[in-house]
């Protein structure tokens, strides 16, 4: 990638993160780099065009395949314990979210507006559950509309949490695996008295 470009795009990251995309200019974007704003521009047609350079790879080349990897070797090793992969599965995404979290929250944020953004991750994240039905399955017949609203459900219990431990409450002191075993629990055996 050229420097400048890099540049850019880092810079991009930056304001995007403090001032969310409608609030940054390009000329913020610009001065945060160091270059002028044409370049910018030589590189990127439009501001939403370099939102999804942002986004693209990481959602294509990192939460994706990396997902899909760990389903599948998950699958091999644990069969039987749909509960175990599942946790495995949300705790290294919630990693992925926290390494990454700067951009996650704009991805966040986008998603509500920019059809684009929404149509890139939809379809990206299709193959993870195509995968992921496998855990699932083994946990005995179930439809298709199941399976959807299980990941759809799942799905929306990890970005609560996201959002809650990195927007609305980061000052509070988090547990990530406590959090997902909750959550887990919730899925697996209700609410409620057990036993």
């Amino acid at each position: 990638m050229a420097p400048k470009k890099r540049l850019a795009i880092l810079a991009a990251l930056d304001c995007f993160s403090e001032t969310g995309f409608d609030g940054t200019s390009t000329k913020m974007i610009a001065q945060r780099a160091g270059i002028g704003e044409a370049t910018i521009f030589r590189h990127f047609p439009t501001k939403r065009d370099l939102l999804l350079r942002l986004a693209a790879p990481v959602i294509r080349h990192i939460l994706t395949p990396a997902a899909e990897q760990q389903a599948v070797a998950l699958l091999d090793q644990h069969r039987d314990e749909p509960r175990l992969i599942l946790r495995e599965v949300m705790l290294s995404r919630l990693a992925f979210m926290t390494h990454y979290e700067p951009l996650v929250r704009i991805l966040f944020q986008e998603a509500l507006v920019n059809r684009e953004l929404r149509d890139l991750i939809v379809a990206e994240a299709t193959p993870l559950f195509q995968q992921l039905t496998e855990v699932v399955g083994i946990m005995g017949p179930v439809t298709p509309t199941d399976r959807e609203r299980f990941f759809r459900t799942v799905g929306s219990l990890i970005a609560g949490y996201f959002i809650h431990r990195s927007i609305l409450q980061p000052e509070r002191d988090w547990d990530d695996a406590a959090e997902v075993d909750g959550m887990l629990a919730i899925l697996f055996d209700g609410i409620g008295p057990k036993g």
